[in-house]
């Protein structure tokens, strides 16, 4: 596409304002046509008459009004924007405010040359500038399936157990398995140094710790934390714990209701992943 250049003061030229602006109108027309068509301002006469012609078809309810003024290709070469010529008109110094149809044409053949040139990288073939004829419908299809570079997917997938839709749950945090007691657990250097000071036999608690957990099929993710939390239950030696010397029926219930208490108390404690009470310097 090529422009024809309109300056700025135009509005008030003399010669504009001479010309009046019905002659404009078809001196504005006849500059774009000659610049689509690179005839460096030469209007045919045919032309000039048609343009005319039209444009006072269209102004004929204005003539009847006495709102048209004289018009056409005479007022222009009166006004000095015209030059007659033979066959038709030429604008008045048109190559010194128009470019020429010669450097119109080179740049038409540069955008051309671009064009193509950017359409062979784009298909990722190879040109040599001149054009052909040949049809692309399912042959170049298929040259294209086999050469053009691959490219991603829009189509997002869905993982495996999540409805299509639906933002992807996060997984939850893998839980150590609770298990019985082990058989080789005993009490560690902190549970002893914790039952010295405070006078708690640690290998009665022990034994009673783990005598109850195999009785009732206790089961504990950690029996160290359940140990620590048994023992801060435990009574000292010098206290007056339930003895065999009472009644064996008071004796075995304060007993039983004693280790049933704590064991529901370090359960729910660790099933709430709660702090144990007292870590015992840890």
């Amino acid at each position: 596409m090529s422009w024809f250049k309109v300056d700025d003061q135009l509005a008030f030229n003399a010669k504009i304002v001479a010309a009046g602006n019905e002659a404009m109108g078809l001196w504005v027309r006849a500059g774009s046509w000659s610049a689509a068509q690179l005839t460096n301002g030469f209007i045919p006469e045919h032309m000039a008459i048609a343009m005319a012609n039209s444009m006072a078809n269209a102004m004929a309810n204005g003539m009847a009004n006495g709102m048209a003024k004289p018009c056409g290709a005479d007022a222009l070469v009166m006004a000095g924007l015209w030059d007659e010529v033979d066959g038709g008109y030429q604008f008045h110094d048109w190559a010194e405010f128009q470019p020429s149809a010669e450097a119109e044409k080179e740049k038409r053949k540069a955008r051309s040359l671009a064009g193509q040139k950017g359409a062979a990288a784009r298909w990722n073939g190879k040109t040599d500038g001149k054009r052909h004829s040949k049809s692309h419908g399912k042959p170049m299809a298929n040259e294209c399936d086999l050469d053009a570079p691959t490219r991603p997917d829009p189509t997002p997938t869905t993982p495996k157990g999540v409805e299509s839709g639906h933002a992807q749950a996060k997984p939850e945090a893998r839980k150590k398995p609770k298990r019985p007691i082990p058989d080789d657990w005993a009490p560690t250097d902190k549970h002893i140094t914790y039952a010295d000071d405070r006078d708690i036999d640690v290998d009665r608690e022990a034994e009673t710790y783990r005598a109850h957990a195999e009785a009732n099929d206790r089961r504990l993710v950690d029996w160290d934390a359940g140990f620590r939390q048994w023992l801060t239950n435990a009574k000292p030696r010098s206290t007056g714990r339930p003895s065999e010397r009472d009644s064996p029926r008071t004796f075995g219930q304060m007993k039983h209701d004693n280790n049933l208490a704590l064991w529901a108390q370090i359960q729910a404690e660790e099933e709430g992943n709660e702090e144990w009470p007292r870590q015992l310097g840890a």
